[in-house]
């Protein structure tokens, strides 16, 4: 057990590259259709309309962008912090706009991209990532 613990342990910083992959993948997925136009943005504006959040279409297109742009960060490991907490904010309004009462099973995306972002913003982005070869540049400058 000594030898499979010590193996994983000097391969933690994987975690949370697999983490990054597989989140960004699901925002971009899950908005792609509407930031690059074959979807109307429209579709968005109007369940936001149902959900009486405020400015609809505004924010129709901030969350799809914020969706798309931090999903292309999460996966390169660039500015993940600020990412994370763009997705904090947008996952937190759309559990408490749209989940509210919800069970699990529908509402677990929400939850588990929150959660997720939660991570990355305490975690960073972790070893293989930009933003800790930027970290590593900036300290050999200094």
């Amino acid at each position: 057990m000594k030898k499979f613990n010590r193996f994983f342990e000097t391969k933690k910083e994987y975690g949370a590259v697999f983490l990054r992959l597989v989140i960004g993948w699901r925002l971009i997925a899950g908005v792609a259709a509407y930031a690059t136009g074959t979807k109307p943005i429209s579709e968005v504006s109007g369940f936001f309309t149902q959900l009486n959040i405020p400015a609809p279409s505004i924010s129709a297109w901030l969350s799809v962008y914020a969706q798309f742009i931090c999903g292309i960060l999460f996966i390169i490991g660039l500015w993940v912090r600020p990412a994370a907490l763009t997705m904090i904010i947008n996952f937190s309004i759309a559990i408490i706009a749209a989940h509210t009462g919800d069970p699990v099973e529908r509402s677990f995306a929400a939850w588990a991209l929150l959660a997720t972002s939660l991570f990355l913003l305490f975690h960073g982005a972790g070893k293989l990532s930009f933003d800790q070869r930027f970290v590593k540049l900036n300290s050999r400058i200094k």
